[in-house]
């Protein structure tokens, strides 16, 4: 596909050619889609939808400003980069003095596929783990204090402070917050070795762990699950809405909402995205086709390893949050070591979902089987390799979207 000479053309002997409507198929647009018709209707929609200013714009400003921000504000900055789960940006903050308080926004939630709120909480544990990071960078220390109640759903008080001269490391994790992207291209088949693995959760905050998937049958075994989890949540019709309804699929929807999934998130090639965008917007059932599509034949299948998030109890708190600030730093470390990592939470989702409905529980027992680890120690999962493509920025909201007060 990287040859546009292999499009439909006609001298070609090859019996192998890609098609237009192969290449619908391949990125989840059914076969009966039109483009717009005349080179004039693609251009315009190529204009519309963003083609040609990816990654550009006031959604992607922060990647590249967050440090421009004054005082506490580009700490605040830093958080609002964090992990977070289906890009929700659940989050409020409120400033005063040396301290930065973190609210849960109840308004931006997915109660159905994420029904334990694990992810949810864990993410609050990667905005205030960038927020410690940055403030690590610039020399200055964060005391935080979780869950300190109140009638605001406070998740966090982070108390900032002078502190020691930052580290090589420290300055380069602080300076990983502008790339850290997740990564849903390709792996190489490139094995990532014990010791690069260990260098992940080197100096990491404590209260959660890491456990290491890397051989080849566990590792198949694991994506196996994986990919049989992600039919299910395709299957189940009120996962499905939920999910595709934070998907921006036009430009005009990320300048609007500046959250969620796009396009340019889902790690494609520059022809195929090319190709998904000047298209006619994919629906629901497409796009979950095109996700287990990925899930199956990119993200399992070029998986170099697995890590999984343990902790003593998944239902607590504290622990999520914990988890959460850990795999906010593995994403840092595995950004500054030029590794690329996804969250692959299908398995656990579909465990809460079960949970929720009453349903028979489909994948705990078989979860700890294939893993090792109990299902209630298993907060989340992701995978590491080496990538082949450099992942895009997400869209996120502005300091002005998010800062309830200001000191």
């Amino acid at each position: 596909m990287d040859d546009e000479r292999d499009l439909d053309t006609p001298q070609d002997p090859e019996p192998r050619r890609v098609t237009r409507r192969s290449v619908l198929k391949a990125i989840g647009i059914g076969g009966g889609a039109v483009v717009l018709a005349g080179a004039g209707g693609v251009t315009a929609r190529a204009g519309l939808n963003g083609v040609w200013s990816q990654g550009q714009g006031a959604p992607y400003e922060l990647w590249s400003a967050w440090q421009d921000a004054p005082g506490l504000q580009a700490l605040v900055a830093a958080g609002v980069l964090a992990a977070n789960p289906h890009n929700l940006q659940p989050w409020l903050f409120a400033l005063g003095g040396d301290t930065i308080d973190l609210f849960d926004d109840p308004s931006r939630a997915m109660p159905v596929n994420d029904a334990d709120g694990r992810e949810r909480a864990a993410g609050y544990g990667c905005v205030i783990q960038n927020v410690v990071v940055a403030a690590r960078g610039r020399g200055l220390d964060a005391e935080i204090d979780l869950l300190p109640g109140g009638d605001r759903q406070q998740v966090a008080r982070i108390a900032v402070r002078a502190g020691a001269g930052p580290t090589d490391r420290e300055r380069r994790l602080a300076a990983a917050i502008a790339n850290r992207h997740s990564n849903r291209g390709p792996y190489a088949a490139q094995a990532v070795d014990q010791g690069a693995l260990a260098a992940l959760t080197a100096d990491a905050p404590g209260g959660a762990t890491v456990e290491w998937i890397t051989d080849p049958a566990q590792r198949d075994a694991l994506g196996a699950l994986i990919v049989e989890a992600t039919q299910a949540i395709v299957d189940d019709e009120a996962m499905s809405t939920e999910a595709f309804a934070w998907f921006r699929s036009d430009r005009a929807d990320i300048d609007r909402y500046r959250d969620g999934l796009t396009l340019d998130g889902q790690g494609l090639d520059a022809f195929t995205l090319f190709l998904a965008k000047v298209l006619p917007a994919q629906s629901r059932e497409s796009g979950d086709e095109f996700w287990l599509n990925a899930t199956r034949d990119v993200h399992t299948a070029t998986a170099a390893a697995y890590g999984i998030v343990r902790v003593a109890d998944v239902g607590d708190p504290a622990a999520r949050l914990d988890a959460g600030r850990l795999l906010q730093h593995v994403h840092l470390a595995a950004t500054d070591a030029g590794l690329g990592l996804q969250h692959l939470n299908q398995v656990t989702e579909c465990i809460a979902r079960d949970a929720a409905t009453g349903s028979a529980d489909r994948f705990s027992a078989r979860w700890a089987e294939t893993t090792g680890i109990p299902a209630g120690e298993a907060l989340l999962a992701f995978r590491v390799g080496h990538p082949q493509r450099t992942a895009n920025p997400s869209p996120r909201r502005s300091l002005a979207d998010v800062l309830t007060t200001s000191a």
